[in-house]
């Protein structure tokens, strides 16, 4: 292992970072919502990471059409998803494997989600559950708790009136997605509210999600495709707070961390 010396800050610093990593949860729903237009969506700023290259790698075996250069993406949709020849693999990414479970339970085909041993360790019966009381066919290990997860798409699923027991964005999420193609218009509500990038975005496309007085969501079903999306991805505040947290523990010291996501569910 190499080692390396920390030394005690001397004086205050003062400076400006812009070099931030790309925020990982934005970056997926951009490849994974690109697939619900029929134009080409174009991404500045992609999180280049291992589990979000992964997850452009589902994208385009699902059909798609991906380019990339360095941080910028261009993804061009399939007017059918196609059904995948291998596993689909998540790597290390809940997120990715949870939202893909909403995503894919009303698309034609066979699917195989699967992940590096942390993330088949992981449960997902959170996701697998609620989905399946709708009528999504999901099974794997431990009764559809740990994946390899298997999902055959239906045609049609059953809208739904669900209050989650648990407060999680990725169960959130993939109710969502499913509910994009349900037979009706759904209510999801939460009991606290957790990071809405999804809603954010999916309104952005057009999708129509509205807030009622009760604190449900309510997800209409699409009539047609989304709008593409040109977006740049913001750099992500937990890889920001390390800075932040520095200089507020140093006298005199400022630092200036730019294109920083600062949605109020995120930070």
């Amino acid at each position: 292992m190499e080692n390396f010396e920390i030394k005690r800050l001397t004086k205050p610093f003062n400076i400006e970072i812009d070099s931030i990593a790309s925020d990982k949860s934005i970056s997926h729903r951009c490849a994974m919502f690109s697939i619900f237009s029929n134009e080409t969506s174009y991404i500045k700023n992609y999180l280049t990471a291992e589990d979000t290259l992964n997850t452009l790698s589902i994208v385009e075996q699902l059909g798609a059409e991906v380019k990339r250069d360095g941080s910028s993406v261009e993804i061009t949709p399939t007017e059918k998803l196609t059904e995948p020849s291998d596993v689909l693999d998540c790597g290390n990414s809940g997120t990715a494997m949870r939202l893909f479970c909403g995503l894919l339970a009303s698309v034609d085909g066979a699917f195989t989600l699967s992940g590096d041993k942390y993330l088949r360790a992981r449960p997902m019966k959170r996701v697998a559950d609620p989905l399946r009381s709708i009528g999504a066919l999901i099974d794997g290990r431990e009764n559809g708790n740990k994946a390899p997860l298997f999902i055959r798409g239906v045609k049609e699923l059953k809208p739904f009136v669900y209050h989650s027991p648990v407060d999680s964005a990725q169960v959130k999420s993939a109710m969502i997605l499913a509910a994009l193609r349900a037979t009706g218009v759904s209510k999801y509500k939460e009991n606290e509210l957790t990071r809405d990038h999804t809603e954010r975005m999916l309104k952005g496309m057009g999708a129509k999600l509205e807030n009622d007085s009760e604190g449900f969501i309510n997800i209409h079903p699409l009539t047609g495709h989304l709008k593409p999306l040109n977006i740049t991805v913001p750099t992500d505040p937990s890889s920001g707070f390390f800075f932040a947290v520095a200089a507020a523990i140093t006298k005199g010291a400022r630092v200036v961390i730019k294109n920083l996501n600062l949605n109020p569910t995120r930070i």
